[in-house]
């Protein structure tokens, strides 16, 4: 059963339409989200960091992680980096934006 306090099933209820997430000068089109009780630790060959979860995966295939300091990390496999693009998932989810179709 889903929790009502869960950011993302609120999110993914919202899905109806495109959304972004504005990141410095580009917009990054959200393809999917996970909801919360979906989240499982990220195991990869690419991730050597800290316990990180797969949230949600952009257009290009980059990922959307909820980082094990409660942060929101982008992860862009064409450069290898992470970088925080939000301190919390509520935070992130409050920042989609709704793309005109």
């Amino acid at each position: 059963m889903e929790s009502s306090s869960d950011p993302i099933a609120k999110a993914v209820r919202r899905l109806r339409t495109p959304f972004a997430y504005p990141f410095g000068d580009r917009n990054l089109v959200v393809a999917c989200l996970s909801r919360k009780a979906d989240w499982r630790p990220l195991r990869a060959p690419w991730w050597r960091k800290k316990e990180a979860c797969i949230i949600g995966a952009d257009l290009n295939g980059n990922f959307f992680l909820r980082h094990c300091d409660g942060s929101v990390r982008y992860w862009e496999h064409k450069t290898q980096t992470d970088t925080i693009i939000a301190r919390s998932v509520r935070d992130f989810v409050s920042k989609l934006v709704e793309m005109p179709l």
